[in-house]
């Protein structure tokens, strides 16, 4: 074979690596985090570390390039479900009368997944979730561990200016680094301490 038969594909290779990097995951150092939304560089304190398994109401995917974070769950802490479930087992159903106790300490996890493993666990979580939906589907629990991030700035990347204060009021919210998500079954979440 030519060296220039071998130098296109090299070339092609290479490209596709760099492709790959550039749309990584953060930037992690020990006091902050760093997110590539779009033109923007986002900058986040790394607050406290953090460790819980929650029930999944829902979720979504962000695919857009400027979204701050790449997915957003709707939870309910295991603790806190295993005390409504110990009332009302059947909770989870809309016409339960534990449903309104769940739905008021259901929150919003907006997730910064430290890496492309993680990212595959949580849309693993999504699709069960949607699986559970239906007839005789199983509810869905996920253990994520990783550190609860505070926004501390947005800088506009070819500027070099901060923007940090023309962001809407909804960004300014804790988000979570997920360095570990693991997929349970909610009986078994449930039956755990």
């Amino acid at each position: 074979m030519k060296p220039t038969k071998l130098i296109i594909p090299t070339i092609a290779i290479l490209s596709l690596m760099l492709l790959n990097c550039s749309q990584s995951g953060p930037s992690i150092t020990t006091d902050e985090v760093i997110v590539k939304a779009d033109k923007l560089d986002v900058h986040f304190s790394r607050i406290r570390s953090f460790a819980n398994t929650y029930v999944i109401f829902g979720g979504i995917e962000m695919n857009q390039s400027a979204a701050i974070s790449k997915i957003s769950l709707s939870g309910l802490e295991i603790n806190i479900a295993r005390s409504i479930y110990s009332r009302y087992p059947d909770f989870h159903m809309c016409k339960s009368p534990g449903a309104p106790l769940a739905q008021r300490e259901v929150r919003d996890l907006d997730i910064v997944p430290a890496n492309s493993n993680v990212m595959k666990n949580l849309k693993k979580t999504l699709a069960l979730h949607k699986k559970s939906l239906e007839p005789d589907g199983k509810r869905v629990c996920v253990r994520l561990e990783g550190e609860v991030l505070k926004l501390k700035s947005a800088i506009v990347r070819q500027l070099n200016e901060d923007i940090t204060s023309q962001l809407p009021p909804q960004v300014h919210h804790d988000y979570y680094l997920v360095e570990s998500a693991e997929v349970i079954e909610f009986q078994e979440a449930i039956a755990s301490n």
